[in-house]
């Protein structure tokens, strides 16, 4: 134990962090972000980029590995597990829609783990997508799948024909839950544009477990299976549609082993249990 301090301490001697740029919200010019690198030349696999949103105390609003092999990017990690769970096979998938981008964490995990999937990012803010396009996609060998659009997230999927494979949520006003996420159109146009055989999942950020699991139950007259994961108090949603009991079996099995699951919805005729 002393030993691995001891290393740990001479390691971080070597640790630099450097601020690339900051810049405003849109659309409160009170806040700030950082774009901050950290990396340690000893430990390059483990070099990283953030945005930090910053409003009088510090949040994580975005971080990637700096590496192109490291496919799992270092936050987001139950998006990554459930993701693994449902798709074991994860290059496999065809298509992505990721309704919020801002440094393009999401999309980056899954053009590194599935190269060859379609993926459609949406961003609001157009000076995220600035920022996103010369600091986090700018690797045309990574992104040549990926494409990055400036619209409102609501109104795009809003009467859009093309149905996902799998769909990431991950819509806020600052560090707060888009309230429109709750809007009865929101949810039946979740289930408009997923696929047959797909996985959504929502950030619930500032949800509490109860709350997140009334939201969740909204669903599940829309979609066979719902439930709320936990992970170290961050709530997420998570909504599949299969005709295969098995896929849910196998599903579920994976995603425990990680993440606690919280609450389960199934429709009587996919139960796997």
């Amino acid at each position: 134990m002393r030993l691995r301090k001891m290393l740990g301490a001479f390691l971080r001697k070597f640790e630099k962090k450097t601020l690339v740029e900051s810049f405003h919200d849109e659309m409160n010019p009170e806040i700030m972000f950082d774009v901050v690198d950290e990396t340690n030349p000893l430990l390059p696999w483990r070099d990283i980029r953030r945005i930090i949103f910053q409003n009088g105390s510090s949040y994580v609003y975005s971080t990637i590995y700096l590496h192109k092999y490291r496919h799992d990017q270092p936050i987001y990690y139950a998006v990554h597990q459930l993701t693994h769970s449902y798709l074991p096979r994860l290059s496999r998938l065809k298509s992505a829609l990721v309704l919020g981008c801002a440094g393009c964490s999401i999309p980056r995990f899954l053009a590194l783990s599935a190269p060859k999937c379609k993926i459609t990012g949406i961003e609001y803010s157009e000076k995220m997508i600035e920022i996103a396009r010369k600091y986090f996609v700018n690797d045309p060998t990574i992104f040549r799948n990926f494409q990055l659009l400036h619209a409102d997230a609501f109104s795009y999927i809003h009467g859009l024909s093309e149905k996902y494979h799998l769909l990431y949520v991950d819509l806020f006003l600052a560090d707060k839950n888009h309230p429109q996420i709750f809007a009865d159109d929101f949810l039946r146009d979740l289930d408009s544009v997923t696929a047959e055989e797909s996985i959504t999942i929502i950030n619930l950020l500032n949800l509490s477990k109860s709350d997140a699991t009334r939201y969740i139950l909204r669903f599940v007259e829309l979609f066979p299976a719902a439930y709320v994961f936990n992970e170290r108090f961050h709530y997420y949603g998570v909504l599949i549609k299969t005709a295969n009991p098995a896929t849910l079996k196998r599903f579920e099995a994976r995603a425990v082993k990680n993440l606690r699951m919280e609450e389960r919805f199934i429709s009587p005729n996919l139960n796997p249990r």
